[in-house]
């Protein structure tokens, strides 16, 4: 891959992450990042298969913008107040959801997600703006077929615009690299319920 595609990608990287939210599917984000980059469509897949460092800067890096006060990753529990917000995210038009899940339909995603989560081929995180100790949004990391692991962020979308997306994607890369050791973690949004 030419290092000017990453090094484009890495300097325009929450446009690029907004570009990924906003696509349906691989072939999607693919086209949407070789449009906003101006590259080809075989850099843009290449970028899509970067290892997420090469966009967010080395551990420890500050420069990736983060909400008020301070941000955190809980595990998602099966509560109330985290199945609120998986509600929340089931009917918002912008997820992948579309807003069309029924309450039917929610909660049987929602125990077949928490199957997954207590088989350890899934983690579920709430992400919490901490000065607050608001929750903002979910992300589901999920291992697929051939190991590697599927990352989907949802922020709410009264959070949005306030570095959160960044911070949970930045958060959720060391939580899942230590928790699916040695795989992937491919980066896409939203989460389809199809799993």
């Amino acid at each position: 891959m030419s290092s000017n595609a990453i090094e484009t990608a890495a300097a325009r990287r929450s446009e690029v992450f907004a570009a990924l939210a906003s696509a349906d599917s691989r072939q999607d984000a693919a086209a949407a990042l070789a449009d906003l980059l101006s590259i080809p469509s075989e850099e843009a897949e290449a970028v899509l298969r970067a290892p997420l460092e090469n966009l967010l800067g080395q551990p420890g890096d500050s420069s990736a913008p983060t909400g008020p006060g301070g941000f955190t990753l809980h595990p998602f529990r099966d509560s109330e107040h985290h199945r609120s917000l998986f509600h929340s995210r089931s009917s918002d038009e912008t997820s992948a959801t579309g807003g069309a899940w029924d309450e039917k339909k929610t909660e049987a995603e929602l125990r077949e997600g928490l199957r997954r989560v207590e088989a350890e081929s899934a983690m579920w995180f709430v992400a919490v703006d901490t000065s607050r100790d608001q929750p903002v949004g979910l992300v589901f990391g999920e291992q697929i077929d051939d190991g590697d692991v599927d990352v989907a962020i949802w922020i709410h979308p009264e959070e949005r615009k306030k570095g959160f997306g960044l911070a949970a994607l930045k958060e959720s890369r060391r939580e899942l690299a230590a928790f699916f050791p040695g795989k992937h973690v491919i980066v896409r949004a939203p989460l389809s319920g199809s799993k």
